[in-house]
């Protein structure tokens, strides 16, 4: 079972009811709710990026973000650091614990300058600056950013050596990760009590940097309250389900997963899907392929078995491969199918026919989506164990839109998916999502540039469906393979480029990034403050 209280992400509306709750059900005085921010976001500052004296610039809104921000500067000033805040907009302006929080600062000797229009001296003061700390805008923006604002984000982007955010990069988001006009891009952001949803989706992800998460005293329980937007694939995560090998295992015991694949100039797409099954520990892996090309198979394949049926000397799948797949499926655990089988209308047709007439669990990608365009309905009525792997494109054609509008709005495009269907969907893109069918959202921290290259999703497929052979859920192996696909690139940049990686070499690694991950020595990619 997945072990889900480790990395709770949270949308900017839930944030706010949950910090309505602590105030208002427990009692926590809103003013310590931010002392407890800016002064854990401070001290992170403090031990990671100043030295003696630091010059400090920071950029404070009107509202609750800019008060995190005359916290941080109270302490750093009260350090005896170098602090300079400019306030866009007038002090008057400022409200509740905003303006308590200025007037703090201000008791202490600090100086706060008002940025009525922009003036020359703003950008100096960044250049000159060690560290620009913006905490301008929160999770809550929700319009364009224009004018003084805009042109200090544009300035601290251009001008800033070391680029902090408090909660949130001003200019995101913190729903849909979209940039509003214009974003801060930030080396490191501090967040508070969970992560953003926006700072997880791309481009919000890019501006966020390195992302700490910083407690501030909210009452765990909340969550069962007020409910929750979804998780951050962690390797506790991880570890809470995956399996110890016993050992009086056979290859019985890890399962046999079949994959269908392959047409005339894609063979390679059914060679790394199979060989991905077999390297994720699946004990038996047999590649379904059209007659005409086992012989290419045969040579490419050594421990991977191979099924040729009846293609009618095409190379492709036909109805006439049916009754053989049928029969061969009969006593095994997992079925993968569509990578390189083409677009062929025959094809197409067949691999309706096998899903909705054999009863397996199924992992689908690549041309195996494609052939549902305009058979949703299939997907559904047949109610079939089964998790697609589509890229934002894939999407779009299954259910209307363009690949821009997917990766735009990637969450409520996904649970339309999943809505209508009935089916898992693992959302291929920056930061892969998986979308399960107890309606619950996974969000997968790893992966880089390196996975933008033919064969990588292959790969992918092969992982997960190797996976379920073992005796995971499609749930489980979804976020086991789709955390795995993405570490391993992620171990590749750190001696190598991210220009390079063949998708084949996304084997290679899989038993150290497995070790890694067992022994609790992998890396951390949210950290959590508390």
């Amino acid at each position: 079972m997945v072990k889900e209280e480790n990395m709770v992400v949270l949308s900017p509306e839930r944030m706010a009811k949950f910090d309505r709750y602590a105030i208002d059900k427990w009692g926590i005085p809103s003013t310590v709710l931010m002392e407890n921010a800016g002064r854990g976001a401070y001290r992170l500052i403090r031990e990671l990026y100043l030295t003696e004296k630091s010059r400090i610039v920071i950029f404070c809104g009107k509202g609750n973000n800019g008060g995190d921000g005359f916290v941080i500067a109270r302490y750093a000033l009260r350090d005896g650091h170098n602090v300079k805040v400019f306030l866009i907009g007038e002090k008057d302006a400022l409200k509740g614990d905003a303006s308590i929080n200025m007037r703090l600062f201000e008791s202490i000797g600090g100086n706060i300058f008002e940025i009525k229009e922009y003036k020359e001296k703003v950008r100096m003061a960044i250049k000159h600056a060690h560290i620009v700390i913006d905490a301008i805008f929160g999770t809550g923006l929700s319009k364009d950013v224009t004018g003084i604002e805009k042109a200090v984000i544009e300035d601290i982007n251009n001008y800033g050596k070391k680029i902090v955010a408090v909660d949130i990069p001003s200019g995101i988001d913190g729903k849909t990760g979209k940039i509003l006009g214009a974003a801060v891009l930030a080396h490191h952001t501090f967040t508070f009590a969970y992560p953003k949803l926006g700072q997880l989706i791309y481009p919000g992800s890019y501006h966020t940097g390195k992302l700490t998460v910083v407690d501030i005293s909210m009452p765990g329980f909340i969550e069962d309250e007020l409910g929750i937007d979804g998780y951050v694939i962690d390797s506790d995560m991880i570890r809470s389900f995956l399996k110890l090998r016993m050992p009086w295992s056979h290859k019985g015991t890890f399962g046999h997963t079949v994959v269908i694949a392959g047409s005339p100039g894609k063979t390679g797409a059914a060679h790394m899907a199979s060989q991905a099954a077999l390297k994720i520990g699946a004990g038996l892996v047999t590649l379904i392929i059209p007659a005409s090309l086992n012989s290419i198979m045969e040579v490419k394949l050594t421990e991977v078995m191979t099924y040729p049926v009846e293609d009618k000397k095409s190379g492709f799948f036909v109805n006439a491969s049916f009754n053989q797949v049928k029969e061969f499926l009969n006593d095994k655990d997992v079925v993968i199918m569509g990578p390189g089988i083409s677009q062929n209308p025959e094809t197409s047709e067949f691999v309706r026919r096998v899903f909705t007439e054999i009863d397996k669990p199924f992992v689908i990608d690549a041309d195996g989506i494609n052939a549902f365009i305009g058979h949703l309905d299939l997907i559904k009525s047949t109610k079939r164990k089964a998790v697609f792997t589509p890229h934002p494109g894939e999407l779009a054609r299954l259910i209307g839109g363009t690949p821009k509008e997917i990766n735009e709005n990637r969450i409520e495009k996904g649970w339309e998916f999943v809505e209508n269907t009935g089916a898992n969907l693992v959302l291929k893109g920056a930061k892969t999502m998986i979308f399960s069918t107890d309606n619950k959202l996974y969000i997968n921290p790893t992966g880089n540039p390196s996975l933008a290259k033919g064969g990588s999703g292959d790969i992918l497929t092969g992982f997960i469906g190797g996976l379920v052979s073992q005796g995971y859920s499609l749930k489980e192996a979804s976020i086991l393979g789709v955390y795995l696909h993405g570490y391993n690139a992620d171990k590749w940049v750190e001696i190598h480029s991210d220009m390079d990686l063949l998708a084949c070499d996304l084997l290679n690694g899989i038993g150290d990034a497995l070790v890694e991950i067992r022994d609790g020595k992998d890396r951390v990619y949210i950290e959590k403050y508390l």
